[in-house]
């Protein structure tokens, strides 16, 4: 077995283990990024408009923030394409990322500097 091979084995059962860690606590683990992804916005356009200092619960959650489809986000995105800070997350954005959706064309997603760990382990996990 090649050193790769080793370091590979390695590597990915760091990984397993701390999914496993979250993943046997879904509950808890989604609460507490729940708390934590509402106090960070809580101070953005969108965090305001819709209360996240309010919000305490899953029920509260869903009775300040309506779902909507991308069009009625669509404002939201365009003042952050234009340059807006804490529209929708606090700061501006690093890059967009360009989706060609099939329901109404291009739409334009912020990447910040803080997601961008989360989408390369998502991809690399």
């Amino acid at each position: 077995m090649s050193i790769k091979s080793i370091a590979a084995k390695i590597f990915a059962k760091k990984i397993y283990e701390k999914t496993q860690k979250w993943a046997n606590n879904p509950v808890a683990t989604q609460q507490k990024v729940f708390k934590q992804l509402l106090r960070k916005a809580k101070n953005t356009r969108f965090g305001i408009d819709h209360d996240f200092d309010k919000i305490k619960t899953y029920a509260d959650f869903a009775a300040h923030v309506p779902i909507r489809d991308y069009e009625a986000v669509k404002p939201y995105v365009e003042q952050v394409v234009k340059g807006s800070e804490n529209i929708l997350w606090p700061g501006k954005p690093l890059y967009f990322a360009k989706t060609s959706g099939t329901t109404s064309g291009a739409k334009y997603i912020p990447l910040t500097k803080e997601s961008m760990p989360f989408h390369i382990q998502a991809a690399r996990n």
